[in-house]
């Protein structure tokens, strides 16, 4: 593919996107099906716990594929893994499409579920790795926009098909998303493979014709492209230098690296992605407003088309905030506005008047406003900018695995709680939000303004509380910080090897 420079950044921002719009169409076409009469007709009227099981079973089969993704990732690369999470995607959307029970039905979503792990657990680090870095969190939170797209599609597509009936109704919906998987399966092959992913494997010819194709410059000899050519080696030998890039090293702490604690950072983030509410809200939408508003069927279905136009004009706002506040901003403003939203939600629902019924629905929508502000896009930049090169897609399959993990737990208990406990369920999802504010404040570093390289410094000898530290401050891309801990590093091993010597 010839495109270099902004046409590339594009194409690959959207090639990446198509894969999370896979994801948010899942959230969004189950919410429909579940009140398909057919499809409830064929799955033998399940009950409020199959149908939370059927719906979260595809979190399971997303862990799997993290997990996958641990094991044998790193050899591969960055695009064939996804390659090969795609054609499963396709091949759990045909048995679904086909069954006539719930048997069927189950091992298509998990099957579903492993494509989506794999995909979502090497994206995110496939766009860090390959994007300039004064451009990466620009397209990196664009691409999550094709999220809502595609929660907004299956949102409109179900109220479209209900009036359609029978099987045609579900079985329509289930069956679109193989035309972004087939879209998804052209596009990797034309786009580039990582750069840092070849530097490590000793590809350094490659790697640099990517860098350079994608800052869409004459030659190497670019100032930006050299700048992080440097890095990328530095980055290298610092990991080299402290003993780090053995795949068990994940699970060790060495005070030069500090891997688990980036580790347990990304995993609580994605936990706080989930604990947030959104995938009780994106899966079970039309049903709330049914049970727990007191919406006609009819209308629930319209008013989740229009909460998915309003959750996509909601992601357009992030890449233009993230730089100004920072992601440490952007995750406690959503989270004290989710907090305040799923507050107004439970008073509302047990107040049961006609007019606070308005209000609930209001609620519905800023809570997709706050959410898009602090959790859509800046949990999976955060995450996969904060691991180490060499151990970069182990750590981020671990960290995803997390949302996968408390995915299928919220999503499993939404039924049966908003159910059994009425408006005091939404008071659990008040409380989750409101806790996250102190966490983040104190616990976690700020990464907006850094180079990729350079976040390795933010871990060397450092402690792990931040707040009143200039780690919790935004960087403006110097490239002195690593450079720093690189010489200390090395001034270290080279006292050390004098002394091995001597001795």
């Amino acid at each position: 593919m010839g495109l270099q420079g902004l046409n590339l950044r594009i194409a690959f921002t959207v090639t990446c996107g198509i894969s999370y719009l896979l994801y948010g169409y899942d959230q969004g076409f189950m919410s429909g099906v579940l009140i398909a009469d057919d499809w409830l007709a064929q799955m033998g009227y399940p009950s409020t716990f199959m149908q939370g099981l059927i719906t979260s079973i595809y979190e399971l089969g997303c862990l799997a594929g993290c997990l996958c993704s641990f094991l044998f990732s790193e050899r591969l690369g960055r695009k064939k893994p996804i390659l090969f999470g795609t054609v499963l995607i396709i091949i759990g959307a045909v048995l679904q499409t086909a069954a006539f029970g719930q048997p069927q039905f189950i091992v298509g979503r998990i099957i579903s579920g492993v494509g989506t792990g794999l995909n979502t657990s090497i994206i995110p680090i496939w766009q860090a790795e390959t994007l300039p870095a004064k451009t990466r969190e620009l397209f990196g939170s664009f691409q999550y926009l094709l999220v809502c797209f595609g929660a907004s599609v299956s949102y409109w597509m179900n109220y479209g098909l209900s009036y359609a009936g029978g099987q045609f109704e579900w079985r329509f919906a289930v069956a679109a998303q193989m035309i972004f998987a087939i879209l998804l399966i052209c596009m990797v092959p034309l786009m580039p493979e990582s750069p840092r992913w070849l530097m490590a494997q000793n590809y350094p010819s490659e790697a640099i014709d990517n860098l350079v194709r994608m800052h869409g410059v004459a030659d190497q000899n670019d100032a930006e492209v050299q700048t992080e050519i440097r890095l990328i080696n530095q980055a290298i030998e610092l990991e080299s230098l402290g003993n780090s890039v053995g795949w068990l090293d994940i699970f060790k702490n060495h005070n030069e690296t500090q891997n688990f604690r980036r580790v347990m950072l990304g995993w609580w983030l994605m936990a706080m992605v989930m604990l947030s509410g959104v995938c009780s809200i994106g899966y079970y939408i039309s049903y709330l407003f049914e049970t727990s508003v007191g919406l006609s069927h009819n209308l629930s279905l319209l008013l989740s088309g229009f909460n998915g136009l309003w959750y996509m004009a909601s992601a357009v706002i992030p890449p233009f905030i993230i730089h100004r506040v920072g992601k440490r901003g952007c995750l406690m403003i959503g989270a004290f506005g989710m907090g305040v939203c799923f507050l107004a939600m439970a008073l509302g629902i047990r107040s049961g008047s006609y007019g606070a019924s308005i209000v609930v629905v209001i609620a519905f929508f800023l809570y997709y406003t706050f959410f898009a502000i602090g959790y859509l896009a800046v949990p999976w930049l955060y995450c996969a900018e904060i691991m180490p090169l060499h151990l970069r897609s182990k750590g981020n399959a671990l960290t995803t695995s997390s949302n996968w993990l408390w995915n299928f737990a919220t999503v499993m208990m939404t039924p049966s709680t908003m159910s059994s406990q009425g408006w005091k369920g939404y008071l659990i999802f008040c409380v989750f939000n409101f806790s996250f504010i102190p966490f983040i404040y104190v616990f976690y570093p700020e990464t907006t303004g850094r180079r990729l390289e350079q976040i390795d410094a933010i871990f060397y000898k450092t402690s792990p509380i931040v707040a009143g530290t200039k780690w919790a401050k935004r960087g403006h891309f110097e490239v002195d910080e690593l450079d720093t801990a690189l010489a200390e590093q090395t001034k270290g091993f080279d006292a050390a090897e004098a002394v091995h010597a001597e001795r």
